[in-house]
């Protein structure tokens, strides 16, 4: 987009990487457990996968390697089983019917305990899949930091651990400089930092901020200042 329209450089940057509230709230997409509807989750309806794809074709070690991956999910193993088992029976084709064998599979003291939906987790690990949610934010951030002035800073919205420790690793690296191994008596890298930290630690919400939006509960903003 810089290069459409002849900017070279700018002096800030913010990603939101929070998912659209719109399209959550819209339930025919498919993305919430709390209403039924068809398994879909695709961001861009024109991409070919979709969460029943996932849930209906992946093998049972491809499930239990994105919910725990994605999901964080420590019960990704007997869930990831109580969709192959079901999907023998009959395809699983509605968001109800799949929070409903996710719920099945979790222990009901765990599910008593949790403060949170028995599916969350899952839902989230299949919504990331369907979209590739995460392999595209080191390559923007490397990409967006190299086209700040210096002076300028790049900011980053997260909502969710696995994002924030990607952003919080591709800044370090933005502003680590020399990574030739300790005993080497000179540098021969040649790498010198970029860029420096300006939050060491992410900034969360104020309570203000949770009155007003909820929604921002596990959100962290993390910045960096070109050198």
């Amino acid at each position: 987009v810089l290069d459409e329209l002849g900017i070279e450089t700018i002096d800030g940057i913010l990603w939101d990487l929070g998912v659209s509230s719109h399209q959550l709230d819209v339930a025919d997409r498919g993305f919430s457990y709390m209403a039924d509807a068809p398994l879909d989750m695709r961001m861009d309806r024109s991409a070919a996968l979709s969460a029943e794809t996932v849930v209906n074709t992946y093998s049972e070690t491809e499930l239990f390697r994105i919910i725990r991956d994605f999901g964080e999910e420590k019960f990704a193993s007997r869930i990831a089983r109580r969709i192959a088992e079901a999907r023998e029976i009959s395809p699983i084709r509605t968001t109800h019917e799949l929070s409903a064998i996710i719920e099945k599979a979790i222990p009901e003291k765990n599910r008593r305990a949790e403060n949170k939906h028995p599916a969350k987790r899952t839902f989230q690990a299949i919504r990331i899949e369907v979209n590739g949610e995460l392999s595209t934010i080191a390559p923007s951030l490397i990409a967006g930091a190299d086209r700040l002035a210096p002076g300028g800073r790049a900011a980053v919205i997260t909502f969710h651990s696995l994002e924030d420790r990607i952003v919080k690793n591709t800044f370090a690296d933005l502003c680590k400089g020399c990574v030739c191994p300790p005993d080497f008596p000179v540098c021969v890298c040649g790498k010198k930092p970029s860029a420096t930290q300006i939050t060491r630690k992410p900034i969360i919400p104020s309570d203000k901020e949770l009155e007003d939006n909820p929604r921002a509960r596990s959100s962290k903003l993390r910045v960096i200042e070109k050198i």
